[in-house]
């Protein structure tokens, strides 16, 4: 009896701790404020251009231009950008045709832009 006790004890411990570290949100050290120019636009760049920088974007499938402040912008007012990048019901995930999404922290600064504002 005592040992089912303890068996117990411990599944339940196990499955508070795995809900608990689930729940958090990584350490970003993410900036107390977030800027296109300082943060946001050197992300961009590494992790979308290769589909949607000016000079390619025809070629390839997208037809989303997000490379300047303003196309960006309106993608994060319409809620397409997190949608995308979160990979969200009824949002083309991206990066496209990629299991994975892109980091976590850099998720996270670009939800810190988009509920901040999305200063230049």
């Amino acid at each position: 009896m005592k040992r089912e006790r303890i068996l117990q004890n411990i599944s339940l411990t196990s499955i508070l701790l795995l809900l608990v570290s689930c729940s958090k949100v990584p350490d970003c050290n993410l900036p107390e404020t977030v800027h296109y120019n300082s943060h946001v636009a050197d992300l961009i760049e590494i992790h979308c251009f290769k589909c949607h920088a000016q000079d390619v974007y025809k070629e390839k499938a997208s037809r989303v231009k997000i490379f300047n402040y303003e196309t960006l912008r309106e993608m994060g007012e319409s809620g397409q950008l997190m949608g995308s990048v979160t990979h969200k019901t009824g949002y083309i995930a991206m990066p496209y045709k990629r299991e994975s999404k892109i980091d976590s922290c850099t998720i996270e600064l670009l939800k810190k832009w988009v509920e901040t504002g999305m200063q230049k």
